[in-house]
């Protein structure tokens, strides 16, 4: 994190504070006050004098500016992309949070370029330790270094124990062939007892088959009458939507009336809802008589039964229950909505009949979805699931009725024969055990055996080139390539560190530059923060009025921001050099402000009104 400090200082009074001030304020008073052709200006010392204007004992204004001691500009130092902005212009922060951040892709390659320098840091710090061997000054590398040799010589302990385990590993061998010889022929008698066996168990095999036909035509039924069930089950979903439909559309109408009507004359409102209650008394009481009729129908038994298996009247019996249903919520609904009306109009009518427009109008859109997925036919993967049953079903029944029909044909000519070939395996197996214990028996491989002996040469000299000492040349280019890779570690941790914008002090952000996703470069402010208990105020004394201050004088200062609030001021420094603006001499002037507990100076505080009580 780049860091642009600028920071007020008691001696310093850089013009520019002024300038814009001296193009307003300073001009008003010097309209107002005029000034006359004998004055003079100087430091406090030799004060200008005016001979007509008698000096005053009460307060002046004095044009000023609010100036934060502690302020510091935050900037990157690497270019690229903003990914986190986590404060606002205004906001508390404490020293040490993070406030901003690059683009996470950015500190994520960073990261990685971290973990791989460090891996590359131990890869040549071992490379190191391995060239320095025992004439390191560095006692933990000596260290290493011993422990270095000491796993040489063990590994050379190693190889001649490797050449002495094979020697004996050689009886072992020969034990452990002699033993597999033995079980060879324990598994050629088993073979051979199973031959002599198939016949024997050929009768349990018939009874077994026999049993698995039955278990496959019971669930060859089982998946057959499930895909016969189903297609009746999507019929009686398609009549329910339907009915639901209904049901809901006129609900929706209902709702969407009320909603026109809702601007209409009260009277008006009141006399068509009496009409309304009417006509759904009259359409309840003709949905009765047709229910009652129907049911009467039903009682009679006057209708057929369809071909899936369903009665018709059932379905028209619970459509003329819905309608019933239906009409006389209508009559319910409208009772209440007279009895509303007769209690005089209501604000609030609007927005609860189209909250009731908007919900039945999702609602009908939702079981219209679901008609017209039920309408396209019933769930083809539900149904190709359970004709998939019926068909494995059918192919398992057919395995077991083949397997039957084997088994009527006798002892299984091709399972002998496969029980022959194991026997016949068994005895292969057994020659090549015997082959090989008779190998083994001819004595040690000394092929292996000059191998292992090499390896015990290679060990030694290894060990001994560990004692030797290292190399000088090999030494400084370790060391180089060391200090090289931690130089580029330690960059790659600078960058990762300059990817955030933490908070260098305890304070408030008074200017944010930047959004998630700008592109920022190198040194660009981003992040203004300021101290906003550490103030001070900025301004210009004419030369009649300086003659009246000194270091100490009391003051006021309000800020437009706070402007129930009057801060206690008082002059800390009066500058010996004049300034002349626009024809009007002044001197700058500072004064110190303590800023009372519980007050907070916004970051903008707008225009700065001082008074001067000399």
């Amino acid at each position: 994190m780049h860091l642009i400090r600028r920071r007020s200082r008691s001696s310093s009074f850089p013009g520019a504070i002024f300038s814009m001030l001296a193009v307003g304020a300073f001009a008003l008073v010097f309209v107002a006050c005029g000034q006359s052709s004998d004055e003079t200006a100087g430091p406090p010392g030799g004060r200008a004098t005016r001979a007509s204007a008698p000096v005053e004992a009460r307060g002046f204004d004095v044009p000023s500016q609010l100036v934060f001691e502690e302020t510091v500009d935050l900037a990157f130092e690497i270019s690229g992309e903003v990914g986190e902005v986590n404060v606002a212009v205004g906001d508390m922060v404490s020293s040490g949070d993070v406030l901003a951040a690059v683009d996470s892709e950015t500190i994520r390659d960073l990261r990685y370029a971290e973990s791989q320098s460090l891996y590359q840091i131990d890869k040549l710090q071992d490379e190191l330790d391995r060239v320095l061997g025992l004439e390191s000054s560095d006692p933990l590398i000596r260290a290493q270094s011993k422990g270095n040799l000491t796993k040489a010589e063990l590994r050379l302990q190693v190889a001649e124990d490797n050449l002495e385990d094979y020697l004996l590993q050689y009886d072992v061998d020969l034990g452990a062939r002699r033993k597999a010889v033995a079980d060879a022929k324990f598994a050629l008698d088993q073979a051979e007892d199973a031959v002599s066996d198939f016949a024997d168990m050929h009768g349990e095999s018939f009874a077994a088959a026999l049993a698995r036909r039955s278990e496959a035509r019971a669930k060859l039924k089982d998946a057959q009458d499930a895909v016969t069930d189903f297609l009746p089950l999507h019929n009686e979903a398609v009549a329910t939507l339907e009915t639901q439909i209904a049901k809901v559309e006129n609900d929706l109408d209902q709702a969407q009336e009320v909603l026109r009507d809702f601007d209409v004359d009260h009277a008006q409102r009141l006399a068509m809802a009496r009409v309304r209650l009417a006509d759904a008394e009259s359409n309840l009481e003709t949905a009765e008589d047709a229910f009652d009729e129907f049911h009467v129908m039903v009682i009679e038994g006057q209708f057929p039964s369809l071909d899936d298996g369903r009665n018709f009247d059932v379905v028209k019996f619970e459509a003329l229950q819905a309608t019933v249903d239906s009409a006389r919520r209508d009559v319910e609904f409208w009772r209440t909505e007279l009895a509303d009306l007769e209690a005089g109009p209501k604000e609030f009518d609007r927005t609860g009949a189209q909250s009731t427009v908007a919900r039945l109008t999702l609602e009908l859109e939702r079981l219209n979805r679901q008609l017209r997925d039920e309408l396209v036919g019933p769930d083809q993967t539900e149904l190709d699931r359970l004709e998939a049953n019926v068909l494995v079903a059918r192919e398992t029944l057919e395995r077991a009725e083949r397997d039957l029909t084997e088994l009527e044909q006798g002892i299984d000519q091709l399972k002998l024969a496969s029980l022959e070939a194991g026997a016949a395996s068994a005895r292969l197996t057994l020659e090549a055990a015997e082959s090989k214990l008779a190998r083994l028996e001819e004595g040690i491989d000394q092929a292996v055996l000059a191998d292992l002996n090499q390896q015990i040469v290679t060990a030694g000299e290894a060990r001994d080139e560990l004692a030797a000492g290292p190399d000088a040349a090999a030494v400084a280019l370790a060391r180089a390539n060391l200090n090289e890779a931690k130089s580029d570690y330690d960059e790659i941790v600078e960058d990762l560190e300059d990817s955030y914008l933490r908070a260098p002090f305890s304070g408030m952000v008074r200017l944010v530059t930047v959004k998630e996703g700008d592109v920022i470069t190198v040194d660009a402010r981003v992040i203004q923060l300021v101290d906003p208990t550490n103030i001070s105020i900025q301004g210009l004394v004419e030369a009649n009025n300086v003659e009246r201050i000194e270091v100490g004088t009391s003051g006021s200062v309000t800020v437009a921001a706070l402007p129930d609030v009057e801060l206690e001021a008082q002059v800390q420094e009066i500058s010996p050099h004049a300034k002349t603006e626009r024809g009007v001499i002044s001197f700058p002037v500072k004064f110190a402000v303590v800023v009372p507990t519980g007050v907070t100076i916004p970051p903008n505080p707008g225009l700065v009104t001082t008074t001067v009580h000399p």
